[in-house]
């Protein structure tokens, strides 16, 4: 009895660190998310200023880089979210890993661009006839851009790992992206060529955040050497190497849909459904943001944690997307014609797109509800998984896209999209109850509710229902205050977490 109550304090302790942390981390991704719409509107003025051919190179080509960036990275970035929490329960050196992932990133994306440079000085990407309008200073300008890309992603996964998810949001996700547009457009009034102005100032831009993250990560790490001869440990390969495959998997699930639309269908259907898609993917990004902030927290975890702090800390998780997603979801679903607005007049009345736009919506909220499995998962080390349940479910979408697309047209897409997460969410949570967790506390019966209700009331107003807009205002509002009293009454604004209530 002795030895029991210290450990049940440090234990009672590391919760309210838990819970601590993740509070943080929620203002912090509520101001990231405030502060990522200023990129997309310095793009929007990009491509007014900038000649709508090169703008359209411009965007090809730095996801081209942005592409090969991943390669370099090997999931290393994401890799780091659990080896470096895993260093402190392990008994490692607790800055193990991060200088061996930067030496095996600078490697990598030093190779990519020496190669690129060389065969842009012969002139083999005039091959392309998107890049052929590029010179090679031009183009070797663009990749040049690779190796700070690639760093950014590991110092981001070095911060998001040592529990700072908050340098990630605003250096990544806000500055560095927001300023790649900003300096090109100053080069532009500056004087410079147009051809130059775009690939200088994303340079700039990721070099700059480099910087940043260097002063940042010798500040976090004091006692850590920068020069090293260690080898990249073999646990953080094996364990990165999933995921890096999985994110290149990932990236085409997230947009077989639209591409399968344009293929099947045409370039119209396919601009319609694009704004659909970028409308409800604010769902999913919510839910997405939560993944770097649980996964540190799980892999921290020893096995008797995880027993009994798992649930507290996953129900917070989980409580916090949802409510913020059905914030969102009631007004798409009461003000849909308000919403399409964002894209224009045309896009209201062809292909049902407001129907479609519901569909996409519930499949995000679905996955909001269950889908943050796939972290707890990935923090215990089962990577693999989510690389083979990622394939399979690549295989069921384009599959599902194959059949529905030409029977329902975009209507089909969304429901594809909507299938796929349903079938994710459940391959992960029977995975999960076979490794004899079930973190989701009986709390999370109110959220469910409202998703319930949420769908019902879609289901009502594409079947004739009719509201004024006083009364969609009206409705509106009890719903946010029903939103506010689930989070003032399940103690998500602070309040410390009960193992009492775990069941």
């Amino acid at each position: 009895m002795g030895n029991s109550e210290p450990s049940n304090k440090a234990s009672l302790s590391a919760v309210q660190q838990d819970q601590k942390y993740l509070v943080k981390s929620a203002v912090y991704n509520l101001a990231g998310t405030l502060l990522k719409v200023l990129a997309p509107v310095l793009m929007i003025v990009v491509a007014r200023v900038f000649d709508k051919a090169l703008f359209g190179v411009f965007v090809s080509t730095q996801l081209w880089v942005l592409t090969l960036s991943r390669v370099s990275v090997l999931g290393l970035d994401k890799g780091l979210h659990r080896y470096l929490p895993q260093n402190l329960v392990q008994g490692r050196t607790r800055y193990e890993g991060v200088m061996e992932s930067v030496y095996r990133t600078l490697l990598i994306s030093g190779g990519l661009t020496l190669v690129i440079l060389l065969a842009a000085n012969f002139g083999l990407h005039k091959l392309s006839s998107g890049l052929s309008m590029l010179s090679t200073v031009e183009i070797s300008l663009f990749i040049l851009s690779l190796l700070p890309w690639s760093l950014l992603h590991v110092f981001a996964g070095t911060c998001e790992g040592s529990r700072r998810p908050q340098y990630k949001i605003f250096i990544n996700d806000f500055a560095v992206s927001a300023l790649a547009p900003l300096l090109a457009l100053i080069f532009y009034f500056g004087g410079f060529a147009e051809k130059l102005a775009l690939p200088l100032g994303l340079f700039l831009a990721n070099s700059l955040g480099v910087v940043i993250y260097i002063f940042i990560v010798k500040n976090l790490f004091p006692e850590m050497p920068w020069f090293i001869r260690k080898k990249l440990p073999r646990e953080l390969l094996h364990f990165s190497l999933p995921l890096g495959f999985s994110e290149v998997v990932t990236s085409f699930l997230l947009r077989v849909d639209l591409w399968m639309v344009l293929a099947l269908i045409g370039p119209e259907a396919a601009g319609i459904y694009a704004v659909m898609v970028t409308i409800s993917n604010g769902l999913k990004t919510i839910r997405q943001s939560y993944n770097p902030i649980l996964l540190p927290v799980v892999a921290g975890m020893d096995s008797s944690r995880l027993k009994t702090d798992l649930k507290p800390v996953f129900t917070y998780c989980v409580s916090m997307v949802t409510l913020i997603q059905l914030a969102i979801g009631f007004f798409i679903v009461l003000f849909p014609e308000q919403t399409m607005m964002i894209a224009g007049k045309s896009f209201i009345t062809k292909e049902n797109p407001v129907a479609v736009l519901g569909i996409l919506m519930i499949g995000n909220l679905i996955n909001g509800m269950f889908g943050l499995s796939g972290s707890v998962i990935n923090g215990l080390g089962k990577s693999k998984f989510m690389l083979k349940m990622n394939i399979v479910s690549l295989v069921f979408a384009i599959t599902m896209n194959y059949l529905l697309i030409p029977l329902f047209g975009i209507a089909g897409a969304a429901l594809s999209s909507m299938s796929y997460q349903i079938l994710q969410c459940v391959w992960m949570n029977v995975y999960l109850v076979k490794m004899g967790y079930w973190p989701y506390k009986k709390s999370l019966f109110v959220q469910g509710s409202l998703i319930l209700i949420l769908a019902l009331f879609y289901i009502g107003l594409n079947q004739g229902i009719s509201l004024s807009i006083a009364s969609k205002i009206v409705t509106y509002s009890i719903a946010v205050l029903v939103i506010l009293a689930v989070f003032y009454f399940q103690g998500l604004f602070g309040k410390k977490y009960s193992r009492k209530k775990n069941r």
